[in-house]
This record gives C-alpha cells, sequence and structure tokens, in this order.
C-alpha cells in the first residue's frame, strides 16, 4: 500500500477528522438510526415517516414535488414508495408506466401518520433537549445551507 506524505497531500486521519461528507453521513446515519427506534411502534421506519409527511405536507403532491422537497431523484422515490403502496399508506396514479404522478395517503396511511408522529415528537423533543438550547435551530438552519450549497 503507498504511504502518505504531506507531498502526497493530506492523511487519511487529517481527512477523517475534517471531511463534512463524512460527518454528514455519520451523522446521518446515527440520528437515523434513533429515529427508526422512535418509530418503530408505528411500523414506519425515518425513510417511510419522511417519504409520508413529505406527500401529507405537499399540495397537490406529485412524485416529482415530493423527490424535490426529500433531495431524492424520482428513480429512488419510485423504488421507496412501493412497500407503502403494498402497505395501503399510499395510493399513486396518473403517471406513465411504473412512475406514478399523483401521491396522496391513504385512511390507513394518515391514521398510521398520526400514530407516527406521536412518536417522532418525542424523538424530537428528547434530541432538542440533548443537542442544547438553540441548538436544533441552529443544526437546522446549518443543514437547510449544506443542502443549499450542495445543489
Amino acid at each position: 500500500m503507498k504511504s502518505h506524505s504531506a507531498a502526497n497531500g493530506p492523511l487519511p486521519q487529517g481527512i477523517i477528522e475534517v471531511c463534512l461528507c463524512h460527518h454528514a453521513r455519520k451523522t446521518a446515519r446515527a440520528v437515523t438510526r434513533m429515529f427508526d427506534e422512535a418509530l418503530a411502534p408505528s411500523g414506519l421506519n425515518a425513510n417511510q415517516f419522511n417519504i409520508l409527511i413529505a406527500i401529507s405536507a405537499t399540495q397537490d403532491a406529485s412524485a416529482g414535488r415530493v423527490a424535490r422537497k426529500l433531495a431524492m431523484d424520482r428513480t429512488t422515490l419510485s423504488r421507496n414508495l412501493k412497500p407503502l403502496r403494498r402497505a395501503d399508506l399510499i395510493i399513486t396514479g396518473g403517471g406513465s408506466g411504473r412512475r406514478p404522478d399523483a401521491l396522496l395517503l391513504t385512511e390507513t396511511g394518515e391514521a398510521t401518520l398520526e400514530k407516527a408522529i406521536i412518536h417522532w415528537q418525542q424523538a424530537q423533543t428528547r434530541m432538542s433537549k440533548a443537542l442544547g438550547t438553540g441548538h436544533a435551530g441552529q443544526l437546522l438552519t446549518l443543514m437547510a445551507n449544506a443542502a443549499e450549497v450542495a445543489k
């Protein structure tokens, strides 16, 4: 294996300590695990919760609008919608072929989301308190700024 020196660029240990991508992904995995555990009693995981919330929060929810809200490509969204359709949490329609356009929560989806929101609130409060006064809001601002820069 090739050894690293200052002439070859930064050392791996230095990179891992300051790499924004590494820390964003590490944090995302840890936070997702926490929310997955909190949401488990509702039958949803964090990804499914976020998709259902995005559908619920989006006026005239189309696959394109929801994908943009989630910063997700339509192919990935389409793949993630399949288990939600099978569980009768959403209905889709209006798209050509396998690409749905209109996305709506079913009655089961609305009830599941309502139950999940209670668990989400508990996890959100726990995380916000653990971060300390004002830090959750600062973190949201920084993450939104980072997402905008990364577009």
